[in-house]
């Protein structure tokens, strides 16, 4: 009796929202529900335990230590795109104008859990056993995205809430390897693929964010609030982005500059994290052409400096996203990174696609362009089936190569994933 009380509730909520959302339409004010739901079976040569939260389940571009001495075999999240649901809303409210909104939750499909890079990490303090890494989701409840805004049909749009930040909408377009979590450094770690050197500012909470396009051209501008009383620069940032797309050519870039950037390390006791704290910069242009109807070649540069910051972080500092903290550090000494990546794709038919990308990262300890620390290369392949336009097959690797000094002694000098798996999406 009670089991079947709650399938009634259940069922009379279903309909009430569905006869909302058909109201809604009617009265020009509509909500999408979207989402993507994607998993693969890999290997990785060298790692430690699957992560039921980290959101790429592994961490393939990063260096694995040579205390590491098995691989791992299972099932990833989100081997293309990290698996998700969300909601967007659209009102118009004429002459042009539009009110807008997006909420959206990213989640790992093995196991249903939230993603959390900052649960990834503090599951590892004191003695690692899983993969781990910083990211910019991290169990919040709309942890991908959130805010609102209003456009206009001329003078564009303006947005509050939890955005991207604009190397990340650049790498979404303009990686050649479809900015694949599992099989390209751009789409798995937003140090590279968005933060500019901080993943956690892949996505910007606090942010203001403009963009407009006349003609062919783009440009935004994006205004991050610190929220600090009495430090109105303490844990602020901005960022600027303008580009060209018109027929077979397009080129974007962007510039982005944080205070107090806030990076977080698996912590020296069992469930903490460690955090660091740094001032960053960072500078992204690519650009790609279409040749013919079946190629697409892709180009682009990114460098980024870390650096002091601004505001000395408290050492009083106890939480970071919810998790302990049992260590906080102000950077030092400047630390810049140049990337360098270019590959393609090339449509075979209407629905096979084979994508490569080969990419360069070197990190220089100085900060004087001159002293290379370290130097990773990777060269990534997807080849990707589509039945439907909401659902494909995929198979991918991705090889890193890793020399220099920082990793001269401890770590494998290479490493690599290869999997296959499928992707809905709604």
């Amino acid at each position: 009796m009670l089991n079947g009380i709650k399938k009634s509730a259940i069922g009379i909520a279903v309909l009430g929202a569905l006869a909302s959302a058909v109201h809604a339409e009617e009265s020009g004010n509509s909500i999408t529900v979207y989402g993507v739901a994607d998993a693969a079976v890999g290997k990785e040569q060298h790692s430690l335990n699957v992560d039921s939260q980290f959101p790429s389940s592994v961490n393939p571009a990063t260096a694995v230590k040579t205390s590491v001495p098995h691989s791992a075999t299972g099932i990833f999240n989100g081997g293309i795109s990290d698996s998700r649901l969300g909601f967007k809303g659209m009102a118009d409210m004429g002459d042009g104008m539009k009110a807008f909104l997006v909420v959206e939750e990213g989640f790992n499909l093995p196991t249903g859990t939230t993603n959390s890079s900052a649960g990834s990490l503090a599951s590892n303090g004191g003695v690692a056993y899983s993969a781990s890494g910083t990211g910019s989701m991290n169990a919040q409840l709309f942890n991908r995205q959130a805010f609102v805004g209003m456009s206009d049909a001329t003078l564009g749009s303006v947005s509050i809430g939890r955005q991207y930040a604009p190397i990340f909408d650049i790498a979404v377009q303009y990686d050649p390897v479809q900015n694949a979590q599992l099989f390209s450094p751009l789409g798995q770690s937003g140090i590279y693929g968005g933060g500019g050197g901080v993943s956690e500012d892949t996505r910007m909470d606090n942010s203001l964010k403009y963009a407009n396009k006349i003609g062919s051209f783009n440009f935004g501008t994006l205004y991050k609030f610190g929220g600090v009383a009495g430090q109105s620069s303490a844990k602020s940032g901005f960022a600027l982005n303008a580009g060209y797309e018109e027929g077979n050519l397009g080129i974007q870039a962007a510039y982005e500059a944080f205070n107090d950037a806030l990076k977080g390390a698996s912590g020296a006791a069992a469930n903490t994290v460690s955090v660091t704290a740094y001032d960053t910069k960072a500078f992204m242009i690519a650009a790609k052409y279409k040749i013919g109807e079946q190629t697409t070649v892709k180009a682009g540069y990114e460098t980024f400096t870390l650096s002091q910051p601004t505001e000395a972080i408290s050492l009083a500092t106890t939480y970071y996203y919810g998790q302990t903290v049992n260590a906080v550090t102000n950077y030092g000494t400047a630390q810049k990174t140049n990337l360098v990546f270019v590959g393609g794709d090339y449509n075979f038919t209407d629905h096979f696609n084979l994508a490569a990308g080969l990419y360069s990262i070197t990190a220089d300890q100085s900060g004087d362009g001159k002293t290379p620390s370290g130097t990773s290369r990777y060269i990534g392949l997807l080849a990707d089936y589509h039945y439907t336009k909401y659902f494909d097959n995929y198979l991918g690797v991705m090889e890193g190569r890793f020399s220099g000094p920082a990793y001269a002694t401890g770590y494998y000098t290479s490493n690599y994933i290869v999997a296959a798996g499928m992707r809905y999406r709604f």
